[in-house]
């Protein structure tokens, strides 16, 4: 990696930080250069899930698309997905899927505008923000949740915190709240120039890790929000 360019450091899982490095290169170019460095790995669990009585399954992340499709051909639940690329990952498995567009609380609202004959089932990892299900069962739905995959910590290696360490300035997306609170525990001795954009204002609060020369928040919690606030940050660390 050459330090007279731009370094955009990606820590999301390796499938997610593959996508997002290819939508970046095709919106801004390839002026940058480009250190993926995962701080979670996403482990699917093998054991069986059953889905006798479930009319509905909800997924807040493709991961839990993966973890209960690699456990069961079954694929008669109605799918509920925070967000396009879930519901599109859940199509591609072989689920009817309907999107939520974007937050929690908007699928919350697809689910009692139009809700299941049976019980809801929320695949998820084992770290999650928020209560789907406590929130489905205080709307008077029947909702329980099952763990389906864990998302385990990871440290950055040596050689990404060296590029990050001399290079001028490191542009740092964060999609998630334990993510910030881990990159910010690797990096706290960096004396890294950042630029951070962040998911949500519960990322932003999580980030303890050196001050960033500039930070912007997404309007949209979702990748295309994301981008969209590189496009603010990159026009104003290259104004003169």
């Amino acid at each position: 990696m050459s330090d007279s360019l731009p370094l955009l450091l990606l820590t999301r899982p390796r499938m997610q930080a593959d996508r997002f490095a290819r939508q970046f290169t095709e919106r801004f170019g390839s002026d940058f250069a480009i250190a993926i460095a995962p701080v979670l790995e996403i482990v699917l669990y093998d054991r069986p899930v059953s889905l006798d009585g479930v009319g509905g399954v909800v997924f807040t992340s493709e991961n839990g698309v993966a973890g209960l499709a690699a456990v069961t051909t079954d694929r008669t639940p109605h799918a509920y997905c925070v967000g396009d690329r879930t519901a599109d990952a859940a199509r591609e498995a072989g689920f009817q899927a309907r999107s939520a567009r974007g937050t929690a609380e908007e699928l919350i609202e697809v689910i009692a505008a139009d809700p299941p004959s049976g019980s809801l089932l929320h695949l998820r990892g084992e770290h999650v923000r928020g209560d789907i299900c406590g929130a489905l069962s205080a709307r008077g739905f029947a909702a329980t949740d099952c763990v389906v995959y864990d998302q385990r910590a990871c440290e950055i290696p040596q050689p990404v915190k060296d590029a990050v360490a001399d290079a001028r300035l490191t542009y740092l997306p964060l999609f998630s709240p334990r993510s910030a609170r881990i990159v910010s525990a690797e990096l706290r001795a960096s004396p890294a120039r950042l630029a951070i954009i962040s998911m949500s204002p519960a990322v932003t609060e999580a980030w303890t890790g050196p001050a960033p020369e500039s930070l912007v928040e997404a309007a949209y919690p979702d990748g295309a929000g994301m981008l969209d606030a590189f496009e603010t940050l990159i026009a104003a660390s290259r104004a003169p």
